[in-house]
C-alpha cells in the first residue's frame, strides 16, 4: 500500500487566503456598529472564510491509500473504491488564465454511488491517474473526449479505440472529424 497526501506547499496559499479573509472580515465586523447589515455581510463573510479554512485543514490531513486492488481515503467512513468496480472516470483541467497556462486537474472516480475526487496538487497524482486509466481500460469504461485528451496531456494512454464523443462528457466536439 502506498499513501499519498497533499503537501504543505500545495495548501499554503489556501491557508493564507483563509486567514487573511478571516482577519479582514472579522476585523471589519468587530469595528462596525452592530446592525443587521453588518452582521449579515461581515458575519457571513467571516463564516465563509472560516469554513474555507477548515476545509483546507481537512484537505491537508487527507491521506489517499493506493493498493493494487483499491483506492481510498484513510479514515473515511465510505471505504475504498475497488479498481474492478470503478464505472466512471473523469479527468478535467481547470485553467486559471485565459492562455490556459497555470491550472490544475481533477480526477473523479466512481463505483456505483461511491465517489472520490482528487486534484493534481496531491503528491503522486500522476501515478494515481495512470492507475485510473488502466482501470478504465480494464473495465471497458467509455471515456469522454476531454478525459482522453487530458490523460494524453499527462502522457498516459487511456485510449479504448473509440474516437466518438461520449454522452458523459457533456458537450459536443467543436471540430469535425477528418
Amino acid at each position: 500500500m502506498t499513501t499519498y497526501r497533499y503537501p504543505l506547499n500545495a495548501v499554503a496559499p489556501d491557508y493564507a487566503r483563509g486567514v487573511i479573509g478571516l482577519a479582514l472580515s472579522g476585523g471589519a465586523w468587530a469595528v462596525t456598529p452592530f446592525t443587521v447589515y453588518s452582521v449579515t455581510i461581515f458575519g457571513g463573510l467571516t463564516a465563509l472564510f472560516l469554513v474555507f479554512t477548515i476545509r483546507t485543514a481537512l484537505r491537508h490531513r487527507v491521506r489517499i491509500d493506493l493498493t493494487d486492488a483499491a483506492i481510498g481515503v484513510s479514515r473515511a467512513r465510505r471505504g475504498s473504491l475497488s479498481w474492478s468496480e470503478i464505472d466512471d472516470v473523469r479527468l478535467r483541467y481547470y485553467a486559471t488564465r485565459r492562455s490556459r497556462e497555470d491550472g490544475w486537474m481533477t480526477l473523479r472516480l466512481a463505483a456505483g454511488r461511491r465517489r472520490l475526487a482528487i486534484d493534481s496538487t496531491l503528491d503522486g497524482f500522476d501515478r494515481i491517474a495512470a492507475r485510473a486509466a488502466a482501470a478504465a481500460r480494464a473495465n471497458r469504461i467509455e471515456l469522454g473526449a476531454t478525459t482522453r485528451a487530458n490523460f494524453r496531456a499527462l502522457g498516459i494512454s487511456a485510449d479504448d479505440g473509440s474516437d466518438r464523443e461520449s454522452p458523459q462528457d457533456g458537450r459536443a466536439s467543436a471540430r469535425a472529424p477528418r
